[in-house]
């Protein structure tokens, strides 16, 4: 019998097979979706697919399915949670299935803390918080479409370059940048493009755009991860306030793709900022892969934290290199 676990994001998905005492018994990935852009039914095929890899990694047959734990992007109002759960129960043919967003898993793939935020940067960006071992708050809507990822960064990279264009700001090579990579080499229809959600390729690619230039040292470029993270890093500080926690017991997780990337300025910024307002909190980045946190928060209702099925899991993890370094 086998517990099964998914992380969906825009980028991946993945899912894993978990027996209950924390042994992995297969793994399965397939492409990226999100039910808010591409609908519920093709979100589902990619979650039913990397099951069914997942199944055959295994040499496990459908009906030793148990349950369902997905943490699946996008999932933020009572409805949509509602919506993915039926279609877990439907789709592998089981009773339990719980849908947390995928924020949530990749803060619990980070630590053990009872007190603790995510800054989940990949695609999009999302934060929850942990709060006396509850789950306190996920902020959904209510981040900034600037702060959004990749595609935040995208986002700022074409003001920035609207800005040189016009002559409203410095000038920066991102303008030719952009029109290069989306091969229109017109302003005012590139405009058009970004605005209409037209764009011939994904806006989530320009971060790499972003972070090579600042590489190079390009003005702008550095301006944007700065301002970047100067921007999400008031989610934590938000938090700490919010739930009246206390800083020196509070643990912030810096997870997804964006904050892989070599260059440090992003992350140095994000704990500066952070550490200009409470200068105890401890800064971490998450060491296991998002789907290891569905994984934990299985188990986490059948025992605590430090039994054994939870250290099986995590040295299992590490031998199937599903860690993000």
């Amino acid at each position: 019998m086998a517990i099964l676990t998914i992380d969906q994001g825009q980028t991946k998905t993945i899912a894993l097979l978990l027996s209950q005492d924390g042994k992995i018994l297969g793994v399965g990935k397939a492409p990226g979706a999100s039910h808010f852009k591409v609908g519920l039914a093709r979100a589902s095929q990619a979650m039913q697919e990397a099951a069914k890899n997942a199944l055959s990694d295994g040499n496990l047959e459908t009906d030793a399915i148990t349950e369902v734990w997905g943490g699946i992007a996008a999932a933020n109002w009572p409805e949509e949670i509602a919506m993915l759960r039926e279609e877990l129960r439907r789709a592998f043919c089981v009773e339990k299935a719980v849908v947390l967003n995928d924020c949530v898993i990749a803060l619990r793939a980070g630590t053990d803390s009872d007190d603790a935020i995510v800054l989940c940067t990949g695609s999009g960006m999302n934060s929850a918080v942990f709060a006396g071992g509850k789950l306190a708050f996920v902020y959904n809507n209510y981040i900034d479409i600037y702060d959004q990822g990749s595609e935040g960064l995208g986002a700022r990279a074409f003001r920035a370059a609207f800005e040189s264009h016009m002559h409203c700001g410095k000038k920066t090579t991102l303008e030719k940048r952009l029109m290069d990579h989306f091969e229109i080499h017109d302003m005012d229809r590139l405009m058009l493009a970004f605005y209409r959600n037209q764009l011939p390729r994904p806006l989530k690619e320009v971060a790499q755009i972003v972070f090579e230039e600042a590489a190079h040292n390009e003005s702008a470029a550095l301006e944007i991860l700065y301002s970047f993270g100067k921007s999400i890093s008031q989610y934590v500080i938000g938090a700490v306030r919010r739930f009246q926690m206390d800083p020196s017991r509070f643990r912030v997780i810096l997870s997804g793709g964006v904050f892989k990337n070599e260059n440090p300025l992003l992350y140095e910024t994000v704990c500066s900022q952070i550490h200009r307002a409470y200068a105890n909190i401890r800064i971490e980045q998450s060491f296991y892969e998002p789907i290891i946190g569905a994984a934990l928060m299985a188990l986490d209702e059948r025992g605590p934290k430090t039994d054994e099925a939870h250290e099986r899991l995590k040295k299992e993890a590490q031998r199937l290199r599903l860690v993000r370094y």
